[in-house]
């Protein structure tokens, strides 16, 4: 009789334990599935179209995108990447605009190619002047004149801002909120910046060096994903400005693609950098 208590309560023992290995096995299935839907509903490709369209000409020729907030607090001058100003930075502007930002989304491959040729004598101080006189016209599209500005960009187009924050004098700047910045950059796109490679050719920058030289008063910020390669450009990003905000994004890598947990992530970031 005892040995067959014993031997019941040994089976019931290994069913228990069967169950709870299934029905985790079960659960992380379920995890993994809901993880992959929600992976290609928040495709990083997928755009949202822009809710405002330029009156001026000029602004209607350059590659721009514009999302209007209903009362804005700020403008959100957003440098898309290498590629474009892709379809998930397009979706991140909507949100930023519906956050209270009027954001004006940058195509910098696009504008670099309508740029003269390579023969100009001084690149850089042409770029300088042409971004700075279409960000006042645009803000003056938007009558957002008085408005704090913040420069945001991923990859290349982080540089850029940073680039612009720190030589370009844009006029009411509050912040930079630079996305997977590399180590050094330049102002143009080649087939280096396609394979995250590091530029060295003449004109090129330190990214560390424009990060130094962004005026005292202006907030940077530097966001990147916990597995992004370039991860290793942050130890000088941080040792040239001592007061710059790091932000670490879980799961996330170099493209920034997927928001779902990014997109609040860079709109905290941006709200820290305008202030509010």
């Amino acid at each position: 009789m005892a040995a067959g208590v014993m031997m019941t309560t040994s089976s019931r023992r290994r069913w228990w334990r069967s169950r709870w290995v299934w029905g985790s096995a079960l659960a992380g299935v379920a995890a993994l599935a809901a993880l992959a839907a929600l992976r290609v509903f928040d495709d990083g490709m997928v755009g949202a179209p822009p809710n405002y369209r330029a009156r001026n000409a000029a602004l209607r020729l350059a590659p721009l995108r514009f999302y209007r907030a209903e009362h804005p607090t700020a403008l959100v001058w957003f440098f898309g990447n290498d590629v474009g100003f892709w379809g998930a930075q397009q979706r991140l502007a909507r949100s930023l605009s519906e956050r209270g930002y009027d954001v004006v989304g940058m195509d910098i491959r696009a504008w670099f190619a309508q740029r003269p040729p390579e023969t100009v004598a001084d690149r850089a101080a042409m770029l300088r002047i042409a971004l700075r006189n279409l960000q006042l016209v645009a803000a003056r599209e938007l009558g957002d004149t008085t408005l704090p500005l913040v420069l945001a960009g991923h990859s290349l187009g982080a540089e850029l801002a940073l680039w612009q924050a720190a030589t370009g004098n844009p006029r009411k700047l509050a912040g930079v909120v630079a996305i997977s910045p590399g180590a050094r950059s330049h102002l143009r796109v080649t087939a280096l910046d396609l394979a995250n490679k590091e530029p060295s050719e003449p004109g090129s920058f330190a990214v560390d060096s424009m990060v130094r030289a962004v005026p005292p008063g202006v907030r940077v910020a530097i966001v990147r994903g916990s597995g992004d390669p370039l991860q290793g450009a942050d130890v000088a990003l941080v040792l040239a400005r001592p007061d710059l905000h790091r932000v670490v994004i879980p799961l996330a890598g170099h493209s920034m693609r997927h928001l779902l947990i990014a997109g609040p992530m860079i709109a905290h970031a941006i709200d820290w950098a305008a202030g509010r």
